[in-house]
Parts: structure tokens; C-alpha cells; sequence
């Protein structure tokens, strides 16, 4: 009997295979992940079809300045959660656990300050996660005080930046100008 081979743009998800992917400043943080929009040849948006073990968590809390990333749960127990990192007006970090179900869609624009994760739970939990893939982002680790410059405009380099060690570049008379125009 002759192989139908798939379209391109035709993936048969729950056949495949989905590597192991950990997170390269934390081990422990890792999931299951079949890279969809990568193996569709999607060059704009990343959609990545994941599974997490029981009582892990996906990633280091972390936010995008330039993607935007959005999250939505295909299955999970009664304890999910994601863990949110956020800083308040008055500068107070504040880490909370909010709980998660099934069919949960959470979304995150690009720029906005809440660093996240997903925590399984008990069980096994089903996952969407995606996003715009802009030339250049910058993700944002801010308990690890780290930062992940990418740069997708064709090297595909990216640099990890210690926050402690960075400087901030002052104004300069071009910025002023810059400024005007807008």
C-alpha cells in the first residue's frame, strides 16, 4: 500500500513525536514541545503544541518587550496554575499563583511587565503557547536578573546579558531629534 505523504502545511500533531526541551538556565525547567509553526514554515508567529509532567513547571518567569506570547490550556488538573511575577507601582515585586483550567486563554502583549509560568500540578497538563516572532525581542528573566537578546534578522544570534552589568546608554542630541519627529 503506497505512503501519503502530508501537505507543508498539514501536521498530524498527536503522531509526532515531541522533543524534550529545557530551559538552558534552568534543567529542571522542561517540557515536552512539537515546534508547529517551525515545521509548517511559519515565519511571523511561533505556535508550539506542548505537555507537561506532573508537578513541573515550563519555563523561569520571564516577559517578552517586543513579542507578543499568549498561552491556551487544552487540558489540566484541578491544581494548575501560572505563576505570575509583577512589580507594582511602588516597586514591590509580588510573585502569585493563579489557578488555571481547562480551556483557560491567557494573553500577554509584547512590553508587559508580568513574567510568567505554568505549573502542572498533580497531572499531566496540554498546552498551546505562541506568539508574534519579531526581528528583534528582548525576554526578560527577572528574578535570575538576566536578559535574552534575540535577534532573528537573519544570523540568528542571540546574547544572554547579566542585568547587574549592563549600563544604560544616556540621551544623546539624535534621541532629541528622534523625539520631535514622532
Amino acid at each position: 500500500m503506497p505512503t501519503i505523504s502530508s501537505p507543508p502545511y498539514l501536521i498530524h500533531s498527536l503522531l509526532e513525536p515531541r522533543p524534550n526541551f529545557e530551559h538552558p538556565l534552568d534543567p529542571a525547567a522542561r517540557r515536552q514541545q512539537l515546534s508547529l509553526g517551525l515545521r509548517t514554515g511559519l515565519t511571523r508567529t511561533g505556535v508550539h503544541l506542548c505537555r507537561l509532567e506532573p508537578q513541573m513547571e515550563s519555563t523561569i518567569l520571564h516577559w517578552h518587550t517586543a513579542d507578543d506570547e499568549w498561552l491556551y490550556i487544552i487540558s489540566c488538573g484541578p491544581n494548575a496554575s501560572i505563576i505570575v511575577h509583577e512589580t507594582s507601582d511602588e516597586g514591590k515585586d509580588e510573585v502569585k499563583e493563579v489557578p488555571l483550567q481547562t480551556g483557560d486563554f491567557l494573553g500577554f502583549p509584547a512590553g508587559m511587565r508580568t513574567a510568567r509560568k505554568l505549573f502542572s500540578g498533580d497531572v499531566d497538563m496540554q498546552y498551546l503557547v505562541g506568539g508574534s516572532r519579531e526581528p528583534v525581542d528582548v525576554v526578560h528573566y527577572p528574578t535570575l536578573g538576566k536578559r535574552l537578546v534575540l535577534d532573528r534578522t537573519g544570523s540568528g544570534s542571540s546574547w544572554w546579558v547579566d542585568t547587574a552589568n549592563a549600563q544604560d546608554r544616556k540621551k544623546t542630541v539624535f534621541d532629541s531629534t528622534l523625539d520631535s519627529l514622532k
